[in-house]
Protein backbone atom coordinates (compact mmCIF):
# COMPACT_ATOMS: atom_id res chain seq x y z
CA UNK A 1 0.00 0.00 0.00
CA UNK A 2 1.01 3.52 -0.85
CA UNK A 3 1.84 6.01 2.07
CA UNK A 4 1.56 9.63 2.13
CA UNK A 5 3.73 11.21 4.00
CA UNK A 6 2.28 14.16 6.11
CA UNK A 7 3.66 16.28 8.53
CA UNK A 8 2.08 19.27 11.22
CA UNK A 9 4.00 21.23 12.09
CA UNK A 10 4.11 23.29 15.10
CA UNK A 11 5.57 25.49 17.36
CA UNK A 12 2.92 26.29 20.68
CA UNK A 13 0.43 24.57 22.57
CA UNK A 14 -2.35 26.34 21.24
CA UNK A 15 -1.94 25.54 17.55
CA UNK A 16 -1.48 21.28 18.73
CA UNK A 17 -4.15 21.36 21.13
CA UNK A 18 -6.41 23.23 18.48
CA UNK A 19 -6.00 20.03 16.24
CA UNK A 20 -5.43 17.23 18.08
CA UNK A 21 -8.50 15.40 17.22
CA UNK A 22 -7.92 16.02 13.61
CA UNK A 23 -4.54 14.68 13.62
CA UNK A 24 -5.53 11.30 15.32
CA UNK A 25 -8.31 10.49 12.77
CA UNK A 26 -4.64 10.66 9.93
CA UNK A 27 -2.30 9.23 12.52
CA UNK A 28 -5.08 6.09 12.39
CA UNK A 29 -4.81 6.07 8.91
CA UNK A 30 -3.08 3.32 7.60
CA UNK A 31 -2.27 4.94 4.04
CA UNK A 32 -0.59 7.97 5.59
CA UNK A 33 3.05 8.14 7.56
CA UNK A 34 2.46 11.23 9.98
CA UNK A 35 5.06 13.27 11.55
CA UNK A 36 4.53 16.06 14.31
CA UNK A 37 7.35 18.29 13.50
CA UNK A 38 8.30 20.81 16.62
CA UNK A 39 10.07 23.33 17.62
CA UNK A 40 9.62 27.01 19.40
CA UNK A 41 7.60 27.00 23.01
CA UNK A 42 6.80 23.57 22.72
CA UNK A 43 10.66 22.37 23.23
CA UNK A 44 11.39 25.71 26.15
CA UNK A 45 11.47 24.81 29.84
CA UNK A 46 10.26 28.27 30.44
CA UNK A 47 7.07 27.91 28.55
CA UNK A 48 6.69 24.44 30.35
CA UNK A 49 8.13 22.23 27.67
CA UNK A 50 4.57 21.09 26.35
CA UNK A 51 6.23 18.67 23.72
CA UNK A 52 5.33 15.85 25.84
CA UNK A 53 1.49 16.17 24.90
CA UNK A 54 1.89 15.50 21.95
CA UNK A 55 4.12 12.06 23.17
CA UNK A 56 1.57 11.26 25.34
CA UNK A 57 -1.07 11.54 22.83
CA UNK A 58 0.91 8.82 21.25
CA UNK A 59 1.88 10.73 18.02
CA UNK A 60 5.76 10.47 16.38
CA UNK A 61 7.77 13.52 16.47
CA UNK A 62 9.67 13.59 13.20
CA UNK A 63 11.95 16.68 13.84
CA UNK A 64 12.66 18.83 16.61
CA UNK A 65 14.07 22.63 16.10
CA UNK A 66 15.10 23.93 19.63
CA UNK A 67 15.59 27.75 19.44
CA UNK A 68 16.25 30.23 22.54
CA UNK A 69 12.92 32.50 22.71
CA UNK A 70 14.56 35.29 24.28
CA UNK A 71 11.39 37.34 22.95
CA UNK A 72 12.91 40.94 24.62
CA UNK A 73 13.06 43.19 21.52
CA UNK A 74 11.78 42.67 17.74
CA UNK A 75 15.20 41.61 16.64
CA UNK A 76 15.00 38.61 18.90
CA UNK A 77 12.26 37.92 17.35
CA UNK A 78 13.18 37.49 13.90
CA UNK A 79 16.76 35.68 15.01
CA UNK A 80 14.28 33.09 16.25
CA UNK A 81 13.15 33.19 12.73
CA UNK A 82 16.14 33.01 10.89
CA UNK A 83 17.12 30.14 12.83
CA UNK A 84 13.66 28.06 12.24
CA UNK A 85 14.23 28.78 8.47
CA UNK A 86 17.43 27.56 8.52
CA UNK A 87 16.98 24.19 10.19
CA UNK A 88 13.21 23.60 8.51
CA UNK A 89 14.83 24.34 4.83
CA UNK A 90 17.97 21.64 5.76
CA UNK A 91 15.06 19.02 6.93
CA UNK A 92 13.01 19.50 4.11
CA UNK A 93 15.56 19.42 1.63
CA UNK A 94 16.62 15.89 3.08
CA UNK A 95 13.00 14.96 3.81
CA UNK A 96 10.07 15.60 0.94
CA UNK A 97 6.63 15.61 2.20
CA UNK A 98 3.82 15.15 0.56
CA UNK A 99 1.47 17.46 2.99
CA UNK A 100 2.92 20.14 4.83
CA UNK A 101 -0.34 21.30 7.20
CA UNK A 102 0.61 24.35 9.00
CA UNK A 103 -1.97 26.22 11.35
CA UNK A 104 -2.47 30.25 11.60
CA UNK A 105 0.30 32.74 11.96
CA UNK A 106 2.87 32.45 14.10
CA UNK A 107 6.06 33.51 13.54
CA UNK A 108 7.90 29.91 13.76
CA UNK A 109 5.55 28.80 11.19
CA UNK A 110 6.01 31.31 8.97
CA UNK A 111 9.65 30.39 8.36
CA UNK A 112 8.63 27.07 8.08
CA UNK A 113 6.50 27.62 5.10
CA UNK A 114 8.68 29.85 3.69
CA UNK A 115 11.36 26.68 4.04
CA UNK A 116 8.75 24.15 2.49
CA UNK A 117 7.45 26.57 -0.29
CA UNK A 118 11.02 26.63 -1.35
CA UNK A 119 11.17 23.21 -1.48
CA UNK A 120 8.21 22.80 -3.46
CA UNK A 121 6.09 21.08 -0.55
CA UNK A 122 2.69 21.14 -0.93
CA UNK A 123 1.16 23.05 1.87
CA UNK A 124 -2.32 23.16 3.78
CA UNK A 125 -3.14 26.15 5.55
CA UNK A 126 -5.41 26.22 8.26
CA UNK A 127 -7.23 29.12 9.83
CA UNK A 128 -6.03 31.26 6.96
CA UNK A 129 -8.22 34.81 5.93
CA UNK A 130 -8.96 36.12 9.43
CA UNK A 131 -7.79 39.55 10.17
CA UNK A 132 -6.51 40.64 13.83
CA UNK A 133 -5.52 44.22 13.10
CA UNK A 134 -3.27 44.85 16.53
CA UNK A 135 -0.32 42.35 15.76
CA UNK A 136 2.38 41.10 13.45
CA UNK A 137 0.36 38.10 13.39
CA UNK A 138 -1.72 39.55 10.65
CA UNK A 139 0.61 40.14 7.35
CA UNK A 140 2.33 36.59 8.74
CA UNK A 141 -1.18 34.98 8.42
CA UNK A 142 -1.70 36.37 4.91
CA UNK A 143 1.75 35.06 3.43
CA UNK A 144 1.39 32.19 4.22
CA UNK A 145 -1.41 31.76 2.38
CA UNK A 146 -0.12 33.38 -0.83
CA UNK A 147 2.56 30.10 0.28
CA UNK A 148 0.09 26.85 0.30
CA UNK A 149 -1.57 24.97 -1.96
CA UNK A 150 -4.86 23.80 -0.09
CA UNK A 151 -6.84 26.04 2.65
CA UNK A 152 -9.03 24.88 5.14
CA UNK A 153 -10.76 28.51 6.59
CA UNK A 154 -13.30 28.36 9.67
CA UNK A 155 -16.10 30.57 8.39
CA UNK A 156 -17.89 31.50 5.24
CA UNK A 157 -16.53 35.09 5.19
CA UNK A 158 -12.50 34.01 5.79
CA UNK A 159 -13.03 31.38 3.07
CA UNK A 160 -14.21 34.40 0.35
CA UNK A 161 -11.10 36.46 1.83
CA UNK A 162 -8.87 33.38 1.03
CA UNK A 163 -10.36 33.62 -2.85
CA UNK A 164 -9.82 37.44 -2.97
CA UNK A 165 -6.29 36.92 -2.24
CA UNK A 166 -5.63 35.36 -5.43
CA UNK A 167 -6.48 31.61 -4.45
CA UNK A 168 -8.58 29.12 -6.54
CA UNK A 169 -11.94 28.34 -5.16
CA UNK A 170 -11.42 24.34 -5.75
CA UNK A 171 -8.77 24.83 -3.39
CA UNK A 172 -10.39 26.74 -0.23
CA UNK A 173 -12.70 24.87 2.19
CA UNK A 174 -14.84 26.52 5.09
CA UNK A 175 -15.13 23.52 7.44
CA UNK A 176 -15.58 25.22 10.64
CA UNK A 177 -12.98 25.52 13.55
CA UNK A 178 -11.77 22.47 15.06
CA UNK A 179 -10.91 24.39 18.55
CA UNK A 180 -14.58 25.07 18.96
CA UNK A 181 -15.54 21.35 18.39
CA UNK A 182 -12.39 19.61 20.05
CA UNK A 183 -13.22 21.32 23.82
CA UNK A 184 -16.15 19.65 23.96
CA UNK A 185 -14.58 16.28 24.55
CA UNK A 186 -12.80 16.86 28.06
CA UNK A 187 -11.23 13.84 29.53
CA UNK A 188 -10.90 14.61 33.00
CA UNK A 189 -7.71 12.59 33.76
CA UNK A 190 -6.13 15.33 32.37
CA UNK A 191 -7.58 17.67 34.77
CA UNK A 192 -5.26 18.26 37.92
CA UNK A 193 -7.12 18.08 41.59
CA UNK A 194 -6.46 22.19 42.47
CA UNK A 195 -8.32 22.60 39.53
CA UNK A 196 -11.65 20.85 40.06
CA UNK A 197 -11.99 22.09 43.07
CA UNK A 198 -12.41 25.48 42.35
CA UNK A 199 -15.80 26.82 42.55
CA UNK A 200 -18.33 26.55 39.83
CA UNK A 201 -19.10 30.17 37.96
CA UNK A 202 -17.22 31.57 40.57
CA UNK A 203 -14.02 31.74 39.16
CA UNK A 204 -12.16 33.58 35.90
CA UNK A 205 -9.63 32.46 33.52
CA UNK A 206 -7.18 34.85 32.89
CA UNK A 207 -4.96 34.85 29.10
CA UNK A 208 -3.66 37.90 28.22
CA UNK A 209 -0.93 37.90 25.31
CA UNK A 210 1.58 41.18 24.04
CA UNK A 211 -0.65 43.41 21.37
CA UNK A 212 3.06 43.49 19.01
CA UNK A 213 1.64 46.06 16.41
CA UNK A 214 0.70 48.65 19.56
CA UNK A 215 2.03 52.00 20.77
CA UNK A 216 0.70 51.14 24.19
CA UNK A 217 3.06 49.19 25.70
CA UNK A 218 2.71 45.57 27.10
CA UNK A 219 3.56 46.93 30.71
CA UNK A 220 0.98 49.39 30.60
CA UNK A 221 -1.63 46.94 29.16
CA UNK A 222 -0.77 44.30 31.88
CA UNK A 223 -1.50 47.34 34.33
CA UNK A 224 -4.77 48.14 33.78
CA UNK A 225 -5.39 44.70 33.19
CA UNK A 226 -3.86 43.48 36.86
CA UNK A 227 -5.72 46.71 38.48
CA UNK A 228 -8.75 46.03 37.40
CA UNK A 229 -9.06 42.57 38.82
CA UNK A 230 -7.60 43.70 42.07
CA UNK A 231 -11.24 44.74 42.72
CA UNK A 232 -12.93 41.84 41.71
CA UNK A 233 -10.83 40.48 45.14
CA UNK A 234 -11.04 38.37 47.19
CA UNK A 235 -14.72 37.62 46.08
CA UNK A 236 -13.75 35.17 43.41
CA UNK A 237 -10.78 33.09 41.77
CA UNK A 238 -8.47 34.20 39.43
CA UNK A 239 -6.90 31.36 37.29
CA UNK A 240 -3.49 33.14 34.71
CA UNK A 241 -2.34 30.87 32.37
CA UNK A 242 1.07 31.83 30.74
CA UNK A 243 1.32 34.42 27.82
CA UNK A 244 2.49 32.95 24.44
CA UNK A 245 6.09 33.57 23.56
CA UNK A 246 5.41 36.61 21.37
CA UNK A 247 7.77 40.03 21.31
CA UNK A 248 7.62 41.53 24.80
CA UNK A 249 5.68 38.78 26.77
CA UNK A 250 8.55 38.33 29.36
CA UNK A 251 6.81 41.85 30.39
CA UNK A 252 3.41 40.14 30.80
CA UNK A 253 4.30 37.09 32.49
CA UNK A 254 7.01 38.27 34.69
CA UNK A 255 4.18 40.89 35.95
CA UNK A 256 1.65 38.11 36.55
CA UNK A 257 3.16 36.11 38.30
CA UNK A 258 4.35 38.67 40.86
CA UNK A 259 0.78 39.62 41.34
CA UNK A 260 -0.24 36.06 42.07
CA UNK A 261 2.56 35.70 44.81
CA UNK A 262 0.81 38.81 46.06
CA UNK A 263 -2.83 38.41 46.21
CA UNK A 264 -4.77 35.23 47.70
CA UNK A 265 -7.21 33.77 45.49
CA UNK A 266 -5.14 33.80 42.46
CA UNK A 267 -3.58 30.95 40.40
CA UNK A 268 -0.97 30.63 38.03
CA UNK A 269 -0.43 28.06 35.50
CA UNK A 270 2.38 28.42 32.28
CA UNK A 271 0.84 26.04 30.75
CA UNK A 272 -2.03 23.49 30.98
CA UNK A 273 -2.92 20.31 29.05
CA UNK A 274 -5.86 21.06 26.56
CA UNK A 275 -8.39 19.48 28.56
CA UNK A 276 -7.26 20.73 32.08
CA UNK A 277 -7.70 24.50 30.63
CA UNK A 278 -11.25 23.76 28.65
CA UNK A 279 -12.66 22.18 31.91
CA UNK A 280 -11.18 25.59 33.74
CA UNK A 281 -12.97 27.78 31.00
CA UNK A 282 -16.15 25.33 31.19
CA UNK A 283 -16.36 26.57 35.25
CA UNK A 284 -15.19 29.83 34.79
CA UNK A 285 -17.88 32.75 34.37
CA UNK A 286 -15.56 34.60 31.48
CA UNK A 287 -12.38 34.15 29.75
CA UNK A 288 -10.85 37.29 30.01
CA UNK A 289 -8.04 38.34 28.18
CA UNK A 290 -7.05 38.73 24.18
CA UNK A 291 -6.81 35.12 22.82
CA UNK A 292 -8.17 33.75 20.24
CA UNK A 293 -9.69 30.84 21.86
CA UNK A 294 -11.78 33.29 23.62
CA UNK A 295 -13.59 34.04 20.07
CA UNK A 296 -13.31 30.57 18.60
CA UNK A 297 -13.27 28.26 21.38
CA UNK A 298 -15.15 29.82 24.55
CA UNK A 299 -18.50 30.13 23.18
CA UNK A 300 -18.81 26.36 22.75
CA UNK A 301 -18.34 25.70 26.69
CA UNK A 302 -21.55 28.50 27.33
CA UNK A 303 -19.19 30.71 28.84
CA UNK A 304 -18.53 34.53 27.99
CA UNK A 305 -15.66 36.02 27.22
CA UNK A 306 -13.99 39.88 28.07
CA UNK A 307 -11.82 40.55 24.79
CA UNK A 308 -9.78 43.49 25.49
CA UNK A 309 -8.21 45.56 23.05
CA UNK A 310 -7.47 45.50 19.65
CA UNK A 311 -5.37 41.81 19.55
CA UNK A 312 -8.52 40.08 18.01
CA UNK A 313 -10.24 43.03 15.97
CA UNK A 314 -11.54 41.76 12.47
CA UNK A 315 -12.54 38.30 13.43
CA UNK A 316 -16.12 36.94 13.25
CA UNK A 317 -17.30 36.97 16.93
CA UNK A 318 -20.28 35.23 18.36
CA UNK A 319 -22.88 37.26 20.74
CA UNK A 320 -21.11 35.83 23.97
CA UNK A 321 -18.32 38.31 23.36
CA UNK A 322 -17.58 41.03 25.12
CA UNK A 323 -14.92 43.96 23.57
CA UNK A 324 -13.39 46.02 26.19
CA UNK A 325 -10.39 48.88 25.46
CA UNK A 326 -7.23 47.93 27.91
CA UNK A 327 -8.32 50.10 30.07
CA UNK A 328 -9.03 49.57 33.96
CA UNK A 329 -12.23 50.92 33.83
CA UNK A 330 -13.77 49.03 30.63
CA UNK A 331 -12.06 45.86 31.92
CA UNK A 332 -14.26 46.38 35.42
CA UNK A 333 -17.47 47.18 32.93
CA UNK A 334 -16.28 44.27 30.92
CA UNK A 335 -16.48 41.66 33.65
CA UNK A 336 -19.83 43.01 35.19
CA UNK A 337 -21.21 42.94 31.92
CA UNK A 338 -20.19 39.18 31.91
CA UNK A 339 -21.33 38.20 35.26
CA UNK A 340 -25.20 39.94 34.35
CA UNK A 341 -25.30 38.02 31.03
CA UNK A 342 -24.17 34.98 32.15
CA UNK A 343 -27.40 32.67 31.29
CA UNK A 344 -27.58 33.95 27.99
CA UNK A 345 -27.97 31.47 25.33
CA UNK A 346 -24.62 31.67 23.62
CA UNK A 347 -24.26 30.99 19.58
CA UNK A 348 -20.64 30.32 18.53
CA UNK A 349 -20.53 31.40 14.65
CA UNK A 350 -17.48 28.23 14.46
CA UNK A 351 -18.63 25.76 15.04
CA UNK A 352 -19.79 22.84 12.81
CA UNK A 353 -20.84 19.30 13.26
CA UNK A 354 -18.37 16.98 12.80
CA UNK A 355 -15.44 19.46 11.71
CA UNK A 356 -12.15 17.40 12.95
CA UNK A 357 -14.28 14.77 10.58
CA UNK A 358 -14.63 17.25 7.55
CA UNK A 359 -10.90 18.14 8.01
CA UNK A 360 -9.71 14.11 7.95
CA UNK A 361 -11.68 13.14 5.05
CA UNK A 362 -11.31 16.75 2.50
CA UNK A 363 -7.32 15.96 3.68
CA UNK A 364 -7.66 12.27 2.01
CA UNK A 365 -9.54 13.80 -0.73
CA UNK A 366 -6.41 16.43 -1.75
CA UNK A 367 -3.70 13.66 -0.88
CA UNK A 368 -5.54 11.68 -4.03
CA UNK A 369 -5.45 14.50 -5.96
CA UNK A 370 -2.09 15.64 -5.36
CA UNK A 371 -0.27 16.58 -8.83
CA UNK A 372 3.48 17.38 -9.19
CA UNK A 373 2.62 20.64 -10.13
CA UNK A 374 5.54 23.15 -8.99
CA UNK A 375 3.47 26.48 -9.15
CA UNK A 376 -0.11 27.79 -9.16
CA UNK A 377 -1.90 30.83 -10.43
CA UNK A 378 -3.15 33.66 -9.68
CA UNK A 379 -7.09 33.75 -9.31
CA UNK A 380 -8.65 36.53 -10.32
CA UNK A 381 -12.24 37.18 -9.40
CA UNK A 382 -14.37 38.42 -12.34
Amino acid sequence: MHKYKVCFVTGSRADYGIVRCYLNLLNQDESIDLSILVTGALLDEKYGKAKTLIEDDGFKIGFECPVSLKVDRLCDTTSVMAVVLDEFGKHFEENKYDLVIILGDRYEVYSIAIAAAMQHLPILHLHGGEITLSNYDEFIRHSITKMSQYHFTSTDEYRKRVIQMGEDPSTVFNLGALGAENCLSIDESNVNVEIKQLPDKRCFTILFHPETLNSQSPLVQVNQLLSAIEGFLPDFEFCFIGSNADTKSDVIRENVQAFCKEHEHTHYYENLHPDAYHYLVKKSIALIGNSSSGIIEVPSLSTMTVNIGDRQTGRVKGNSIIDVRCNKDDIIAGVDKAMNNAQEKIINPYLKENSALLYYKTTITILGKLTSTKYKRFYDLR
